[in-house]
This record gives structure tokens, C-alpha cells and sequence, in this order.
């Protein structure tokens, strides 16, 4: 099964998720608007993201996770070093 995660927002932020394994993976100082495709396998599939605004006063972020073309879980982070953190069963 394939995700898209996706962070939108103002500036940029510290970014982590879960891969293909379920390992972690970070990017820092990523760029908004940010999107990456990871393919879930295993019996339970599950996705995690977690988004960290910088320390810019007025920053936002929205962090995503879709699903065949469907927003399945979403939750936006206002402020500076504010988290969103978007996490579920994506089968």
C-alpha cells in the first residue's frame, strides 16, 4: 500500500516518519510545502508523522497522511517549535 505524507505551512520545520519497515526517518530545516511516498507493508499497517515548526514567530504547518487519493489523518501546529503529529491503521 502506498502514502503520501505531506506538510504544508509556512517556512520550515523538522519533520519525521515511519518508512516502509517502520523505522524512523528525519529530515531537518525541510522546506514547506514538503511530500514524500512511502510504500506500508507488513500485517499491520500503519504510518506515523510528526511535524516541527521552526522558531519563526507566526509559523504554521498542517501534516497529512493520504491514502488513495483521501486525506485519512490531518492536524495543523501553530507557533514557533509547535508539533502536529498525524498517526493510524492506513489499511
Amino acid at each position: 500500500m502506498t502514502v503520501t505524507y505531506r506538510v504544508t505551512g509556512t517556512g520550515s520545520a523538522s519533520i519525521t516518519w515511519t518508512d516502509k519497515d517502520f523505522n524512523m526517518a528525519q529530515e531537518t530545516d525541510a522546506s514547506l510545502p514538503w511530500e514524500k511516498e512511502v510504500v506500508v507493508t507488513g500485517f499491520a499497517k500503519s504510518a506515523s508523522l510528526t511535524v516541527t515548526n521552526d522558531q519563526t514567530d507566526g509559523a504554521s504547518s498542517k501534516c497529512e497522511i493520504v491514502v488513495d487519493g483521501q486525506v485519512k489523518y490531518t492536524q495543523t501546529a501553530s507557533g514557533p517549535f509547535a508539533s502536529a503529529s498525524c498517526s493510524g491503521m492506513v489499511d
